[in-house]
């Protein structure tokens, strides 16, 4: 078995944002020649989320005023009040949408549903984020 450790770098333009990031996934799966196993997609930002979606623009938009319902950014909230800033909302938002995926990879590319794609979410940008790809699995030719 092979394991290949690549990352890309992610440049958000708002406050809150979707960045389908698939092809930059699939770049990093051709780099590595596996033809059959796993990728793990990680961010290890806390304001930030990896997900899979439908890549749909509307979709992305519904996403985050389904978030901002849900969890807006209360000033009652602990760490708003505290010396870290006033962004608890996007630490929040960030718990319930994860901050992982692990997609199989078929024949050297990613084994996603018709509509699916990989997405990194944006919760208190504008920022610049790495994004950690683990890709494991049998490569193109024998190891020895």
């Amino acid at each position: 078995m092979k394991v290949f450790t690549g990352a890309i770098r992610v440049k958000s333009n708002a406050k809150t944002e979707e960045v389908n990031i698939t092809n930059q996934i699939e770049a990093v799966i051709l780099e590595s020649s596996i033809l059959e196993g796993m990728a793990l997609v990680f961010t290890g930002h806390t304001t930030a989320s990896i997900h899979l979606n439908n890549a749909d623009k509307d979709l992305e938009e519904d996403f985050h005023n389904f978030l901002k319902e849900l969890i807006p950014n209360k000033p009652s909230y602990k760490h708003n009040k505290g010396d870290y800033g006033r962004n608890a909302d996007a630490h929040l938002k960030s718990l319930f949408a994860g901050n992982s995926v692990t997609v199989p990879i078929t024949k050297g590319r990613l084994a996603l549903g018709q509509w699916q794609a990989i997405y990194f979410s944006e919760f208190d940008g504008p920022r610049s984020r790495l994004i950690s790809i683990k890709v494991f699995g049998k490569a193109e030719k024998a190891e020895r």
